[in-house]
């Protein structure tokens, strides 16, 4: 599942990062970037005490040096071309001036149901 979302980021940036940014890494990417994360997965409903399935809550965070409404555009059209419906829960400036813009799907989980 996120090995599909992963190709589907890197058709906007090539740089794309899963989990976190290491800022005390001297190796750190340059913007504009992607991170991508779950935050959460959880059973909504049961069926003989057993969750019927999952969902997943997956945050993507857009990080550029400034404001770039085209590549705003750009991973928004690709998002929902692959069927991933967002939802911009905010966007900030870094300390360093750069924006940090962030995005959540949600996605169901079949496979780990029994």
């Amino acid at each position: 599942m996120l090995k599909k979302l992963r190709r589907v980021l890197l058709t906007v940036l090539p740089t794309v990062i899963y989990a976190h940014l290491d800022y005390d890494n001297e190796q750190n990417a340059e913007t504009p970037f992607i991170i991508y994360q779950e935050i959460s997965k959880r059973p909504p409903e049961f069926a003989d005490d057993r969750p019927t399935y999952y969902l997943r809550t997956i945050q993507i965070t857009l990080s550029t040096k400034k404001k770039d409404e085209a590549l705003e555009e750009k991973l928004e059209t690709a998002l929902l071309k692959n069927d991933y419906i967002f939802s911009l829960t905010s966007e900030y400036k870094n300390s360093d001036g750069s924006i940090y813009r962030v995005y959540e799907i949600r996605l169901e989980d079949f496979k780990h149901a029994k």
